[in-house]
């Protein structure tokens, strides 16, 4: 059995598309760019968007829980699993210009995802500075 090492950072990066192939909320198509793996918790630690074309471009941004969670012994913090919880949504991000979209950090247990997608294909840049932790 590989072991999997205590910590170790990472950099992310992707286009943002339009796609359509989650809508958990109206009007908000999303697509998975991260995914903490197996016996991993992830600190996000910064998430960027480049706006790289020449009109405003709009970016959501949100956590995807994909395994439920049980409640603790008061009965407290359960949640189903397949929730998305957005971060941000439709925010404008001038041409040239661009933004944090994530003002803290943001833990992932292991299989949650980071799910976003832009206003147009190919438009917006996102970089990801990833910490996993091997969960003991």
């Amino acid at each position: 059995m590989a072991l999997i090492p205590l910590n170790t950072f990472k950099t992310k990066t992707t286009v943002l598309s339009s796609s359509t192939t989650y809508s958990n909320f109206s009007g908000v198509g999303t697509s998975t760019v991260y995914t903490a793996p197996i016996g991993v918790t992830s600190i996000i630690l910064m998430a960027q968007v480049a706006n790289i074309s020449t009109q405003t471009q709009y970016c959501s941004f949100m956590h995807h829980r994909n395994r439920p969670i049980l409640s603790d012994a008061q009965g407290n913090g359960s949640q189903s699993g397949n929730t998305d919880s957005l971060l941000v949504k439709n925010f404008a991000i001038p041409a040239g210009d661009s933004a944090s979209v994530l003002t803290g950090k943001l833990i992932l247990e292991q299989l949650d995802s980071i799910r976003a997608h832009g206003s147009s294909t190919s438009t917006l840049q996102l970089v990801l500075s990833v910490l996993e932790t091997a969960n003991t």
